[in-house]
């Protein structure tokens, strides 16, 4: 993974911390980065996963100027799918399976 990269994903972490407290209870990278088959092109695939309900477009509505931000100080592509820590857990959704499989803790 690039510094860039790397240093954007630490960013959005420690932000999304800030904004959630206690509620985040992971956030994982998926898709081509953690694959490593990442291009300079490639967004950076994140799913913060959140204890209790939520509704996803809020969430994102939460976190888009730390999303924003991220973009454009490292210049990358911050790709962010919130989801309740239920439904990373129990879904059966081909997407989450592969999250589940491929992803990688930060």
């Amino acid at each position: 993974m690039e510094r860039n990269v790397r240093e954007a994903i630490e960013e959005f972490k420690r932000e999304v911390k800030k904004l959630y407290g206690k509620r985040l209870k992971c956030i994982i990278v998926y898709g081509s980065h953690a694959r490593g088959e990442a291009t300079e092109d490639s967004d950076i695939d994140l799913m913060v996963v959140i204890k209790g309900k939520i509704k996803p477009g809020r969430e994102i509505d939460k976190m888009i100027d730390i999303i924003t931000s991220i973009n454009l100080k490292y210049n990358v592509l911050l790709s962010v799918y919130p989801t309740s820590e239920e439904e990373y857990r129990k879904t059966k959704s081909p997407l989450l399976m592969n999250i589940r499989k491929e992803g990688i803790l930060v």
